[in-house]
């Protein structure tokens, strides 16, 4: 009978390498994010905190795609999906 220390540590390094890779995948993601708006081409700077915390970006995991989109085009968006589910 194996010892239940030893079980779990092995299930705890196995759950810590997952958590590691999907980080590590999610970092890659937004490293490679691009630097103007997806709707208007409006430049994006990445050192402007304003910008930083006004700005929404959108990953998509299963597609590994990254969209950013500055204020006003996200209003926008959001306007548009919110008529598509309305009807």
């Amino acid at each position: 009978m194996p010892k239940i220390r030893k079980m779990n540590t092995a299930r705890r390094k196995k759950a810590r390498k997952q958590a590691q890779e999907a980080l590590k995948q999610k970092t890659s993601m937004l490293l490679d994010m691009p630097e103007e708006c997806c709707v208007c081409n409006d430049a994006f700077d990445k050192k402007s905190r304003d910008m930083v915390q006004t700005w929404h970006v959108v990953v998509f995991e299963s597609k590994k795609i990254v969209r950013l989109s500055c204020p006003a085009c996200w209003e926008k968006i959001e306007t548009e999906v919110g008529e598509t589910n309305a009807t």
